[in-house]
């Protein structure tokens, strides 16, 4: 049996938000999302880009930063200015009024919110997956966040109180490496902490030892998404994914 294709909604941009010179924030709406499901900031939708020539539709996963049902408008946030590819080309020379395609959504990762701690590792990639699964902790959860940026101006207010729970990672100020900073910030917390990465793959593959033998988190307990990886367009990683799960 083929699988099935997914549901497309066409949309176009209605306005565009420059949150840093590595970071563009693409809003989206059209009737095609009256019934697009609420509350499900954190979850993933495919961005079906605008087909060129003879070469087939290509679909990229995005998180979901915010849907107005109210409004229709879906926001989107693009790393730019980093890497070349279909989506990051998209992106960076939309315009408002360009029409894009909007497959899903997918489901959340983390599904469980009544723990008592968790560690949340992310980048530029998976700002909004943290945006959206932070807000729905417990207040008095243990809840620490690292999230890799790779200058100070990529550093963004987020969807929740930062202040005292979030460490910045700079990549370019600093000569720490990232399984150092997060020895630092998680080596003292419950073994049974609830985990998220949202990272580069090689990041993921370097930090899960480390996380599970040195620090001692359970395996069962963490998550991971490979958002992207050095060196690899997103279609062979894709393919890779499916053939060596992270």
């Amino acid at each position: 049996m083929r699988p099935r294709k997914p549901n497309v909604r066409m949309t176009h941009v209605s306005q565009i938000i420059e949150l840093s010179s590595h970071l563009r924030r693409i809003i989206v709406t059209g009737d095609s999302l009256n019934d697009f499901p609420i509350s499900l900031e954190g979850g993933y939708v495919k961005v079906v880009l605008p087909q060129q020539g003879d070469d087939p539709k290509k679909m990229r996963s995005y998180t979901i930063r915010a849907f107005d049902p109210i409004t229709k408008k879906l926001e989107l946030d693009f790393v730019i200015n980093r890497h070349d590819g279909p989506a990051t080309r998209w992106a960076r020379d939309a315009k408002v009024g360009d029409s894009i395609g909007i497959a899903g959504p997918g489901p959340m990762k983390l599904t469980h919110y009544d723990h008592h701690s968790y560690l949340l590792i992310g980048d530029l990639t998976s700002m909004n997956a943290l945006n959206g699964y932070i807000p729905r902790f417990k207040k008095e959860a243990d809840v620490r966040a690292i999230i890799v940026v790779p200058t100070r101006s990529d550093i963004i207010a987020m969807d929740y109180d930062e202040s005292d729970n979030t460490t910045w990672f700079v990549e370019d100020e600093t000569e720490q490496t990232l399984a150092q900073k997060v020895i630092e910030v998680a080596a003292d917390m419950s073994k049974d902490s609830h985990l998220f990465l949202g990272l580069e793959a090689g990041e993921i593959r370097t930090l899960r030892p480390l996380l599970q033998e040195e620090i001692g988190f359970d395996r069962v307990n963490i998550s991971t998404v490979g958002y992207w990886k050095k060196g690899v367009d997103a279609d062979r990683f894709g393919a890779q994914k499916k053939a060596k799960p992270l």
